[in-house]
């Protein structure tokens, strides 16, 4: 793995909403589809945002180094195939959903990836699991600083918080913006105060990812149920060495 941040400096094509890298993919409040006019959230992939909400981190920075490794002859990771809805088992998690929340149909939302599940407690905020099959490993600080990178910049979000942190096991990072949007998602633009909080596990082929978006007045109570969430949390799989090392 390049640890030349540099090498992500490169690609940063997010949608109108909030974090995923070079694709994009919309999310809908569980169980219903998303409200006319709302803006969704993309990511890694699909650049064409849909109605709903909007998301975009960690593949970003993956993509841009791909694409350095690529002119330097490195190998690239392979391009995503169809994507599924993952079972916790399958995706190598354990968890204790979050309490109060109902769980919400994972085919109504759209991600950069292949979803787990998906959860909300009154159809605007709302948690979601899923992972990015990227290939080989990704440092969890670049992704990070990419990602908080990414989401200023194209979105004009304000980053809260970013930290490389012990998650379930493993090495990840946490990372926390506000922006403007409708509560369920960052768009840039929208009139309602809106924050997100990314917590990321990179493995040695994939990047596990929690997604809460939350309308910031809620973000405190919402962020609690998450934090219990998280607490729970076991990951299996495997990590590179530089990546147990990630500061």
């Amino acid at each position: 793995m390049n640890p030349n941040i540099k090498a992500f400096a490169v690609a940063t094509s997010l949608m109108t909403a909030a974090l995923l890298p070079a694709g994009a993919a919309a999310q809908a409040p569980p169980g219903q589809n998303p409200p006319q006019g709302t803006p969704t959230n993309t990511a890694p992939t699909t650049p064409q945002p849909a109605q709903g909400q909007q998301v975009t981190p960690p593949q970003d920075a993956a993509k841009a180094q791909a694409q350095s490794q690529a002119q330097n002859g490195q190998a690239q990771p392979p391009a995503a195939g169809e994507k599924k809805v993952l079972t916790p088992e399958e995706a190598g998690l354990s968890f204790t959903p979050p309490e109060g929340w109902k769980q919400g149909d994972p085919k109504g939302f759209n991600v950069p990836g292949n979803i787990c599940c998906a959860w909300s407690p009154d159809n605007v905020a709302s948690i979601v699991v899923f992972v990015q099959n990227v290939g080989q490993p990704y440092s969890p600080r670049v992704l990070l600083e990419q990602s908080a990178q990414a989401l200023q910049k194209s979105l004009g979000a304000d980053v809260k918080q970013k930290d490389v942190i012990d998650v379930g096991g493993m090495r990840g990072f946490s990372l926390v913006v506000t922006g403007n949007g409708n509560g369920a998602a960052i768009d840039g633009k929208g009139t309602v105060r809106t924050t997100q909080h990314w917590v990321a596990i990179p493995r040695d082929k994939d990047i596990v990812i929690f997604l809460m978006n939350s309308p910031e007045a809620n973000y405190e109570k919402n962020d609690q149920t998450l934090q219990a969430m998280i607490n729970t949390l076991k990951v299996t799989g495997q990590q590179s060495p530089e990546q147990r090392a990630s500061k």
